[in-house]
């Protein structure tokens, strides 16, 4: 049998770490052309191409079906399109991939919340909370508050949006809703005061306008409750909102 000498041997390891360096820069090479794809992808989301949009994100997952970046993206691209289940299992294939991605909780919580599955998406919020690595806890509060409120637990969706301002007291999504839920309670003066609040930090949002409209109708004050229903009319008038605005500016 023929011995394999030391110089034999040194040649077998070089052609192997040779090899190993070749495999590695293409799986680099892989990698980053995934990543444009992924980015691209997102831009044209952003620039509301959806089919575009698919399609890079498709090709980004062909080239690195691990990459946890890729499935939220997928994720958003579902959500976006009011595919909620699709977008859950990406959320959850990106977090089994990276388990520290902390806000793709979030938005499982989110879609859940958008399917009207109220106590799975209090689950993944309520999660988050609890989370004190977590950056910015004040929004999985204020959606927790955002999910109470549509199961009419009206008393804990005011106690998650109040903490969630006294994290961030300009929040505005967390103001809205408190003023949203402090009406449906009763509290109307402090639901007019909190509105007001809202406006004042953002004038261009007719949601929290009719919101105000239906407050200040609550205690009989026509004036401004036009004046709030006009505004709606004044932002977006060809929206679902301006419509109704106008049966309550008429009524």
């Amino acid at each position: 049998m023929k011995k394999i000498t030391i110089g034999n041997l040194l040649c077998i390891l070089i052609i192997i770490i040779l090899m190993a360096c070749a495999t590695s820069k293409e799986d680099v090479r892989r990698k980053e052309k995934a990543e444009a794809l992924r980015k691209l992808g997102e831009a044209y989301m952003a620039e509301n191409k959806t089919a575009p949009a698919f399609r890079k994100l498709k090709e980004a997952e062909e080239l690195d079906p691990d990459d946890p970046y890729t499935h939220f993206a997928l994720g958003i691209f579902y959500f976006n399109k009011g595919k909620y289940d699709l977008a859950i299992k990406r959320y959850q294939r990106c977090m089994e991939i990276k388990p520290d991605f902390a806000s793709v909780r979030n938005n499982i919580g989110l879609a859940y919340l958008q399917k009207g599955d109220y106590d799975k998406a209090i689950e993944n919020f309520k999660e988050l909370t609890d989370n004190y690595v977590y950056a910015t806890p004040h929004y999985p509060l204020a959606n927790m508050g955002q999910a109470y409120y549509y199961k009419n637990d009206f008393p804990l969706a005011e106690k998650y949006l109040k903490e969630a301002l006294d994290l961030e007291p300009r929040f505005l999504i967390a103001l809205h809703w408190l003023g949203r839920t402090q009406l449906a309670m009763g509290k109307t003066s402090d639901s007019i005061q909190t509105l007001e609040k809202a406006v004042q930090l953002n004038g261009s949002v007719p949601e929290i306008y009719f919101d105000l409209g239906k407050a200040y109708q609550a205690i009989g004050n026509k004036n401004k409750s036009k004046n709030a229903y006009q505004r709606v009319i004044d932002i977006n008038p060809e929206g679902i909102l301006a419509d109704q605005a106008k049966i309550q500016i008429n009524n």
